[in-house]
């Protein structure tokens, strides 16, 4: 049997940056933060670094602590609502900040993003298809 889906956007990343990896801007207020992140489908949340949460003046610690399982151990990240673009779309969702500085990558995770969109992925032609979850297909 096949399935046939619609998406509204294309989108072509590169494999040799080693994952999905798109720009995002985060904002809160009236200020921005540039940035990439990798699309992670096995993230829990979508997680930046502590420098990107303190250029968007948050407190990062008044925020929602969470526990974070990682390659390395356990890790405590800071969930506060900001407004998160990526890829032609616009969300109001929570990101999660990390306690400690330099964090190798940023992460756009299932809660966050994943579930607010749908997704195909074409790796061998290195295309993304998307399109805002809630839209008619």
């Amino acid at each position: 049997m096949a399935y046939q889906f619609s998406f509204d956007q294309l989108h072509k990343y590169d494999a040799r940056e080693g994952g999905i990896t798109v720009k995002a801007v985060l904002q809160r207020g009236d200020r921005y933060a540039y940035t990439k992140a990798r699309i992670d489908t096995g993230a829990q949340v979508c997680l930046f670094s502590r420098e990107i949460g303190e250029d968007l003046g948050i407190d990062i610690e008044s925020g929602l602590p969470r526990e974070l399982k990682t390659i390395n151990g356990i890790s405590t990240a800071y969930g506060h609502e900001v407004t998160l673009q990526t890829l032609g779309l616009t969300f109001y969702t929570v990101a999660r900040f990390a306690k400690d500085t330099n964090l190798p990558r940023n992460l756009l995770g299932r809660q966050g993003w994943l579930r607010l969109v749908r997704l195909a992925v074409v790796d061998y032609d290195e295309e993304l298809y998307l399109s805002p979850y809630d839209e008619q297909t």
